[in-house]
């Protein structure tokens, strides 16, 4: 049955957009080549992987069991049904998944990694740490351990690990979309607008559907916008406990100096603090 897998046409194409990051057009491939091999293992699990990579977790993981049940069982496909679990908020199954990927394949960097992130998203941040070094240990160039460092770096703020992780990221990813998709996450993350745009724009030239893409843009687009200019002055005031210590810095120096200020400075205030609070909508009302 492998070869007549292998031999379809649609498979052919499906492994092609696959290998592309072309999720949802491997799957389309994929998914006709299914209806003619309904239990190939190897396709089911490839079928679910686009549907995890599309957001469909329903999907992954009926796929992903079904294709451990029709004896696919390797290390990568429990890691996958962990990364499917993770996202469905099953946080103890999808240990569970990891752990068992672990023991089929003890010493792979990635999927240590892959665990890591999962202890360092529930909480366990001392685990997660150390299951990092060893993924570190064993390979430091690895594309998923970079990409992992890069996200817990970026979480815990630290500028170093982050530079680290995203320099090496892009000196082994093989993938020019996915490298642009870093640089402008590391850029959006230290409010560096432009040059995430730049680097996002062309991550959307090379594909127009990728949905963090997408999502990052509309960040861009949203956060850059003139309706949430009074936000950002709040925002390099330190927040709305500095813009409100402005204010009354404002009030009682306008007392001290000139009184009668108070009528354009006090209402003017008021306005600029409430309007902070209402800009999402405002932008949702005038903005599409």
């Amino acid at each position: 049955m492998d070869t007549e897998v292998i031999e379809n046409s649609h498979y052919r194409l499906g492994e092609h957009y696959y290998e592309m990051g072309r999720y949802e057009q491997a799957r389309e491939q994929f998914k006709q080549a299914l209806a003619e091999n309904a239990t190939h293992p190897r396709l089911l699990y490839k079928m679910a992987y686009c549907e995890y990579q599309l957001d469909n977790y329903e999907e992954a993981y009926e796929l992903c069991t079904n294709a451990i049940r029709e004896g696919f069982v390797t290390a990568y496909v429990y890691k996958t049904l962990g990364l499917i679990l993770k996202h469905q908020k099953k946080w103890y199954e999808a240990e569970q998944a990891m752990l068992y990927a672990l023991s089929l394949d003890p010493g792979e960097p990635a999927i240590i990694a892959t665990y890591a992130f999962l202890m360092y998203e529930t909480g366990h941040i001392k685990k997660a740490r150390l299951l990092m070094e060893e993924a570190k240990r064993i390979d430091p160039m690895d594309s998923t351990v970079l990409h992992y460092q890069f996200y817990m770096g970026m979480i815990d703020g630290k500028e170093k690990e982050k530079r680290e992780a995203l320099a090496g990221y892009v000196q082994v990813a093989e993938d020019d979309l996915y490298k642009l998709i870093k640089i402008g996450e590391e850029a959006y993350f230290r409010d560096d607008y432009k040059t995430a745009k730049e680097s996002l724009v062309q991550a959307f030239m090379l594909d127009p559907t990728n949905a963090r893409v997408k999502e990052l843009l509309d960040a861009i687009e949203k956060e850059t916008h003139i309706i949430f200019l009074p936000n950002r002055i709040v925002g390099k005031l330190g927040g709305p406990f500095g813009s409100w210590a402005v204010c009354m810095g404002l009030i009682f120096l306008a007392i001290f100096l000139f009184p009668p200020a108070l009528a354009i400075i006090i209402p003017f205030l008021l306005i600029f603090n409430v309007y902070t609070w209402i800009s999402g909508f405002v932008y949702k009302l005038f903005v599409k």
